[in-house]
């Protein structure tokens, strides 16, 4: 094993820990990180091209001395102020001393993928704020926290952290789990939160009863918010009404299947961590990093896409190989998909001759689609077959010369592959909330 993160050292962490590596995936995703022997940096990192979510987790037991505005002064402080002083003394380490961030609490094993330059580096900051949930439903009705633009704090309303002049975002017993759930993509939680911030820096946004009414009301408006021109306030409940909407559980059972795409990143993760690639082992972690980090760019909508596209053409593949390029959700981007149908006597020259085509079809696809920057080969086998064997290619054309496109068209021509005439374009129309479930 090239190394070995945290898992967690209390058991919210280990939950954090699962729900994160679940939504962000392991390569992304590293628990319990230090900057000194002994001194931890935060509970949880997520290292994303420029973005890093920083993670603090708080468990604290709500006082109850009979003076309730004492009891969440308290628990404030100590859940919600102290997470907000730790993420920012973390970010003000990432910006000035990123050379020195550990796996390890003896600070041996360094950090194995690369961090932003400070210039770069956009950072979001999650508070982890959990015991609060019983005492709020006794006081208020509610088992979880008002979210307020409000700059001072008020029992069981979170705002403006005063300790900070960063948005933190604070997750409760109650959002946590379901938040992860439904923004189980790094591209579509990253999304959320950019949004979310945007929206309450306008200036004109009042509150929300909960979290999850918030993420409800940017699932269902086209993954949007509006742009208040007036004060703007969320009704309640709207959680309660979008989840048991008949559209989004639709869209929630058709999404079962882009889990499929989840499993191919994680599948040659372990390949990679376990060093048993049959080429590529010596690849640096961070530049295997980046080339996976293409695949795990995509939002849960579009992998769904994907997916379905793949698992049409590998029941297709069984009759004989079937080459594709497929979209991406990412501006220069492209996957070239080449199926065989697998299951041959020779497996050694059949996995050879499946590479070089794929090799090739990733060439000729530069030219079909010249103002592609990052292609992306996925080699496999068709469904059900005995075995199986799985290829990646990653090429980024950005320096290519035109003689090298030149040749590629060369090739595109020669072999035929993306050639108007010989490929048949196909439109793939998929609604994110169908109006009926299958």
């Amino acid at each position: 094993m090239r190394f070995n993160r945290s898992t967690g050292l209390t058991p919210s962490e280990k939950l954090l820990a699962e729900l994160c590596d679940t939504s962000f995936l392991r390569l992304w995703s590293y628990p319990n990180l230090y900057k000194k022997p002994g001194k931890e940096l935060c509970d949880l990192l997520v290292v994303f091209g420029n973005d890093v979510i920083l993670f603090s987790d708080k468990s604290c037991a709500f006082p109850r001395t009979g003076n309730l505005t004492l009891d969440w002064a308290r628990w404030y402080r100590r859940s919600i102020s102290d997470s907000a002083h730790q993420l920012s003394q973390a970010e003000r380490w990432l910006r000035t001393c990123s050379d020195r961030i550990f796996l390890d609490a003896a600070c041996a094993k360094k950090l194995p993928i690369d961090l932003p330059s400070p210039a770069a580096l956009r950072t979001h900051h999650i508070c982890i704020a959990l015991g609060s949930n019983e005492r709020a439903e006794e006081e208020t009705g509610k088992n979880t926290l008002t979210i307020s633009t409000c700059k001072k704090e008020h029992r069981f309303q979170i705002g403006k952290i005063h300790e900070t002049d960063k948005w933190v975002h604070v997750l409760d017993e109650t959002n946590l789990s379901i938040l992860l759930r439904e923004m189980s993509t790094t591209s579509d939680f990253l999304e959320y939160l950019k949004a979310k911030e945007y929206l309450f820096n306008s200036g004109n946004f009042s509150s929300a009863e909960s979290e999850l009414d918030l993420m409800a009301y940017f699932l269902w408006h086209g993954r949007k918010f509006p742009i208040p021109t007036e004060k703007f306030k969320l009704d309640p409940n709207l959680w309660q009404q979008v989840d048991t909407n008949i559209q989004f559980a639709a869209g929630r059972e058709r999404n079962r299947t882009s889990y499929f795409w989840d499993k191919l990143i994680e599948y040659f993760t372990d390949q990679y961590l376990n060093e048993t690639l049959e080429t590529g082992n010596s690849i640096p972690v961070h530049k295997y990093e980046r080339a996976l980090r293409a695949m795990a760019s995509e939002n849960r909508f579009h992998r769904r896409i994907l997916t379905n596209a793949i698992l049409e053409r590998a029941d297709r593949a069984k009759d004989g190989y079937v080459g594709s390029i497929l979209p991406s959700s990412q501006p220069e981007t492209h996957y070239v998909l080449l199926i065989g149908p697998g299951d041959t006597k020779d497996h050694v020259s059949y996995r050879k001759a499946r590479t070089e085509q794929l090799y090739a079809r990733c060439i000729a696809s530069k030219a079909a689609q010249p103002d592609t920057r990052l292609i992306v080969g996925l080699g496999l086998d068709a469904r059900g077959v005995k075995g199986s064997s799985e290829d990646l290619i990653v090429m980024d054309t950005r320096a290519w010369t035109t003689e090298q496109i030149s040749q590629a068209e060369k090739l595109r021509q020669n072999l035929g592959y993306f050639v108007d005439g010989k490929m048949q374009r196909t439109q793939m129309i998929e609604d994110e909330y169908p109006i009926r479930s299958l």
